[in-house]
């Protein structure tokens, strides 16, 4: 199992993306796919490199992953080209996709680099800003450094509560969802979460994805849920 998260920033609600569920998961699934490090892997005999943000991959196994036609797949591919949030490099080994500004959106500030799961007798500290991992990278999405992060946290406050004010608000399956739901943004949460059969026995959380999609997703969260929680969390 993948372990890791990636950042999700709430303005994801005022992107294009956000107004189509299915091409919100494919977008999410990308950014999940690509490289936090560089990586060589072998294809065939041929040693093949990926940077930071890439993903080598082919139309044909993004339309088995997603359960769609290849020209499904191209078009969208062709989409987010167009919408400068992908840079695609094919050749005939595949296709190797490049989201677009990764280092400036999973960057991250001194104090969110670790996080270590709790050990017995030992209690875990995190920052409240690794308690919402995700993130999109948005055309012309000014970036701010660290020297800045007085006047970002005010901006993200205020983008914050324009944002509830438009989102209705969350109804939650069970109180177990409720739990969950309290550590993941509300993108993450409607889009894997919300449909999901989850439920805690003995102290368990189990949760059933209603597709493989979302299993594959729900997975790489499990590990920062658990931290969050203090729970054991198990992907059926």
């Amino acid at each position: 199992m993948a372990e890791g998260w990636i950042k999700l920033y709430r303005n994801i609600q005022e992107h294009w993306i956000w107004q189509d569920p299915q091409k919100l998961k494919w977008w999410l699934d990308i950014l999940l796919l690509a490289n936090h490090k560089e990586n060589k892997f072998l294809l065939g005999n041929e040693l093949m490199e990926v940077e930071r943000g890439e993903h080598h991959t082919s139309e044909l196994k993004l339309a088995e992953r997603w359960g769609v036609s290849k020209t499904t797949v191209r078009k969208f591919l062709k989409l987010l080209e167009s919408e400068q949030m992908i840079e695609l490099k094919k050749s005939k080994k595949g296709t190797t996709l490049k989201v677009s500004n990764y280092n400036d959106y999973q960057d991250f500030l001194e104090g969110e680099k670790t996080i270590k799961k709790p050990q017995k007798n030992h209690s875990v500290y995190h920052k409240e800003t690794i308690e919402k991992p995700y993130c999109i990278p948005q055309k012309n999405h000014e970036v701010y450094t660290n020297n800045n992060e007085k006047n970002e946290n005010n901006e993200k406050n205020e983008k914050e509560e324009k944002v509830s004010t438009s989102t209705p608000p969350r109804f939650y399956p069970s109180p177990t969802h409720e739990l969950l739901a309290n550590y993941l943004t509300d993108a993450c949460y409607r889009t894997f979460f919300n449909n999901a059969d989850i439920k805690e026995d003995d102290g368990v959380i189990k949760i059933k994805p209603e597709n493989d999609f979302s299993r594959g997703a729900i997975e790489k969260y499990v590990p920062t849920l658990e931290i969050q929680t203090h729970k054991k969390i198990e992907v059926i």
